[in-house]
């Protein structure tokens, strides 16, 4: 099986590891620039001389061309994101559809996650994702799937019986399902909260072992608490403040787009008692628009419309942009911006993109 690399498990990686796969990849092993590929895709600062998505690309179609199938999945994915030009859904997920038949474990994670969190445009089929996942789990041992049992159990309300699935995730090394296992082992199939206690204990663990959706639900627990305070409790606010910056700016140092979203809409509207800045939260929310995060295209938009930066001769193209890259995430505003764009005259060098796929969805909305 080649390793599923996320910002995550690139973590966990020696230097000497990261150098050594660089070598093989090198020297054209096709392996090895899948592996490099999905390391730089997840960790942006493995690519030190041009901009990572190129380098990403660049090493998975060596990979690709080698035969290495995780790769066509893998591009698959970026072109969903729009990293790739030109944006081609429909093609994507025929990639990993072909991959699927040919019973690649990667497909199969990446298509699971379409049916259970209905990305990409495909509706949520819990029935189905969990008929795919009992089949592949009577032949595999991999941990991604034991996580993924899991979302589809609590997707369906059952909190506490998906308890085994991410405890066997984690104990095969899997950090990502921290958080979900706390919520396993603190709600019950209701969705009451049978165990404070346990819930606690796990997302602490969680937090120590670098998951990062661990250490946002502690920052959204002071954001919290401040709300609680009188505004005479001035020390106390003052230690919410520092501890909600402090957690999620570690949160958004490990590539965590949420946390940036998050950290952007505090500067933006100085949330907390911080003081507004908006260049802070350009930057977070570029970072999290970095992260594939819709809604961040749509807010660095309309800092623009709105005034609070300024982009000078830029500021046209740069609306464009966040219209369109905003659209291929499926934003549904940033989707209207680039037809209502496109209608006046702009976008045109997407008219192909525009017409098949941004146009329909928009024009779809308001038939009544």
């Amino acid at each position: 099986m080649i390793r599923f690399y996320n910002s995550t498990t690139i973590r966990t990686i020696s230097t000497e590891e990261v150098e050594s796969i660089r070598t093989l990849a090198q020297e054209g092993d096709p392996v090895a620039c899948f592996k490099l590929g999905r390391m730089t895709y997840a960790w942006s600062d493995l690519s030190a001389q041009e901009d990572y998505l190129i380098t990403t690309k660049r090493l998975l179609t060596q990979a690709q061309r080698g035969g290495v199938v995780e790769a066509d999945v893998a591009l698959a994915i970026m072109m969903l994101n729009g990293e790739i030009e030109p944006y081609n859904p429909r093609r994507a997920l025929g990639m990993i559809e072909e991959a699927l038949k040919k019973g690649n474990e990667y497909a199969a994670y990446n298509q699971l996650c379409n049916l259970i969190f209905a990305r990409f445009g495909y509706k949520q089929d819990l029935d189905l994702a969990e008929r795919m996942l009992d089949e592949l789990m009577e032949h595999s041992t991999n941990p991604w799937f034991y996580d993924l049992k899991g979302e589809v159990l609590q997707a369906r309300g059952r909190y506490a019986d998906s308890e085994l699935w991410f405890a066997k995730a984690v104990e095969c090394g899997i950090t990502f399902s921290y958080n979900a296992l706390a919520y396993a082992r603190g709600y019950d199939n209701n969705g009451e909260l049978r165990d404070w206690n346990a819930f606690i204990k796990t997302q602490c663990k969680g937090a120590d072992e670098g998951n990062m959706f661990c250490m946002h639900y502690f920052a959204e627990n002071q954001m919290q608490e401040y709300d609680s305070l009188g505004p005479e409790q001035t020390e106390k606010r003052d230690e919410c403040r520092s501890n909600i910056l402090e957690l999620l700016e570690e949160c958004v140092d490990q590539k965590h787009g949420f946390s940036a979203e998050t950290l952007g809409d505090i500067y933006r509207g100085g949330l907390y008692g911080v003081p507004v800045d908006y260049d802070k939260a350009w930057r977070c929310y570029m970072l999290g628009a970095d992260y594939a995060l819709g809604n961040c295209y749509e807010k660095l938009y309309d800092m623009i419309v709105e005034g609070q930066v300024t982009r000078g001769a830029d500021r046209q193209e740069c609306l464009e942009q966040f219209a369109i890259y905003g659209a291929r995430l499926r934003n549904r505003r940033m989707q209207e911006e680039t037809v209502r764009m496109y209608r006046n005259g702009h976008l045109t060098r997407y008219a192909a993109e525009i017409e098949m796929y941004h146009m329909p969805e928009v024009e779809k909305r308001y038939v009544l």
